[in-house]
């Protein structure tokens, strides 16, 4: 079973997000922060990260660029409903950018193409 860890400040879509990750029947862990976020990387070695950019704290792209730094072979699919001109200096740091709201079809495409390159 793969793990999929969520990450994104807005409680309603983190939980709405995880229950319908788990329902896929990933296993699935989440948090509001990109800080909390590190310490499960640490301790549950997740296969996919998907995470919000805008947070406090440790945004999604600081995140992609420390999970990239310390040498985790975890593919990021980065989510936001703001543009984001660091989007494009970043694109080595992550596998893929959704827009919110999220298209179903689309974030199911990207979850099965993250995680066959990360195999």
């Amino acid at each position: 079973m793969n793990k999929i860890l969520v990450i994104d400040d807005d409680e309603s879509t983190r939980v709405t997000l995880a229950t319908y990750l788990d329902e896929l029947g990933y296993e699935v862990y989440d948090t509001d922060n990109g800080l909390k976020a590190l310490d499960l990387i640490k301790t549950k070695n997740p296969d996919l990260i998907i995470s919000d950019i805008k947070m406090p704290g440790l945004n999604g792209i600081e995140l992609a660029y420390v999970v990239k730094g310390l040498k985790y072979n975890i593919p990021i699919i980065l989510v936001s409903c703001y543009e984001n001109s660091e989007l494009r200096f970043a694109e080595a740091y992550y596998f893929a950018y959704l827009p919110k709201p999220l298209n179903i079809s689309d974030l199911k495409i990207n979850i099965g193409m993250a995680l066959k390159r990360a195999a």
